[in-house]
C-alpha cells in the first residue's frame, strides 16, 4: 500500500477515475434538479445553459487530467531513454580506456628494418583488439606494376616463406591500397577465410583494411579479422597506429 503512494504515475491515475466518478455523479445530480424542484411544465430551458457549460467544463477537466497523464508518461519512458543512452556511453568509454597507442609505441620503438616495423606493428594492433588475425603488408613496384606484399603477420596459419601479393585493386586488400582508405566488411561470408589453431579452424565475421600512409605516400596497408564487430572507436585506433607506422617507416 506504501509503494502506491510513492508512485505518482499511479496515484493519479488513481485520482482521475475518481474525478470521473465524481462527474458523472454531479452530472446526474443536476440533470435530476428539474424533477426534484417538481416542475411539471419539463425541464426549463433557464437550466439548458447551465448543462451546456458544466458539460464542457467537466469535458475540459477530463482532456487536461489525460494529456497530464500521458505526458507524464512520456517524460517517464524519456527519462528510461536517457537513462539507457548514458549507460551505453558509459560502457563504450570502458571499451575505450582498454585500448593504448602506447604499446604500439613501445612495440615500434625497438624496430629498425621495415618488416620489423610491419611484423611488431601488426601484432600490437592484434593483441589490443583481441583480433583473430592479422597481415600487414608493404607497398612495393615490380614489374611496372604497384603492388602490396605481405611483410608481417599474426596468428596467419601460413609458412613463413610464403609470398602473398596483390596488385593495386586486386581484392580488398589491393582496393584498400587503390583508394588509400579506410574499408570495413561486416559480412564476410564463410570460408572466405579462417583461422586455424590446434582446437581447430573458424571463419571470421568483421575484416578491417587500413592503409599505411604518411600523408598522401601510401607505405602498406593493414588487414585485421575479427569474430566480433569492430566499433567506430576500435577503428580509428587502427588508423592512429597506422600512421605511428608510416611515421616510423618515413624515419628510416
Amino acid at each position: 500500500m506504501i509503494s502506491l503512494f510513492k508512485d505518482h504515475f499511479r496515484i493519479g491515475q488513481l485520482l482521475a477515475i475518481l474525478f470521473l466518478i465524481g462527474i458523472t455523479l454531479s452530472l446526474y445530480e443536476i440533470y435530476s434538479i428539474p424533477s426534484g424542484l417538481f416542475l411539471t411544465a419539463g425541464y426549463s430551458t433557464a437550466f439548458v445553459p447551465v448543462y451546456i457549460a458544466l458539460t464542457f467544463t467537466f469535458l475540459l477537466g477530463i482532456g487536461t487530467i489525460f494529456f497530464a497523464l500521458y505526458g507524464k508518461k512520456e517524460l517517464i519512458v524519456f527519462r528510461d531513454k536517457k537513462l539507457e543512452d548514458q549507460l551505453a556511453e558509459h560502457e563504450n568509454a570502458g571499451s575505450q580506456s582498454t585500448i593504448s597507442l602506447d604499446g604500439v609505441r613501445e612495440k615500434l620503438r625497438g624496430a629498425t628494418l621495415p618488416k620489423d616495423i610491419f611484423q611488431n606493428g601488426i601484432q600490437a594492433i592484434c593483441k589490443q583488439l583481441d583480433a583473430g588475425q592479422g597481415a600487414a603488408y608493404a607497398t612495393i613496384e615490380a614489374d611496372g606494376l604497384r603492388k602490396v606484399e605481405l611483410r608481417g603477420g599474426y596468428a596467419l596459419s601460413i609458412a613463413e616463406s610464403t609470398i602473398i601479393a596483390y596488385e593495386f585493386g586486386e581484392g580488398l586488400v589491393g582496393q584498400a591500397a587503390a583508394s588509400s582508405k579506410t574499408i570495413y566488411v561486416d559480412d564476410v561470408p564463410d570460408g572466405y577465410i579462417k583461422i586455424i589453431s590446434g582446437l581447430g579452424s573458424a571463419s571470421p565475421k568483421y575484416l578491417l583494411f587500413v592503409p599505411v600512409k604518411k600523408q598522401e605516400e601510401l607505405r602498406g596497408v593493414l588487414e585485421i579479422a575479427t569474430f566480433t564487430p569492430i566499433i567506430e572507436d576500435q577503428r580509428k585506433f587502427v588508423e592512429e597506429a597506422a600512421q605511428l607506422m608510416a611515421d616510423k617507416l618515413s624515419n628510416q
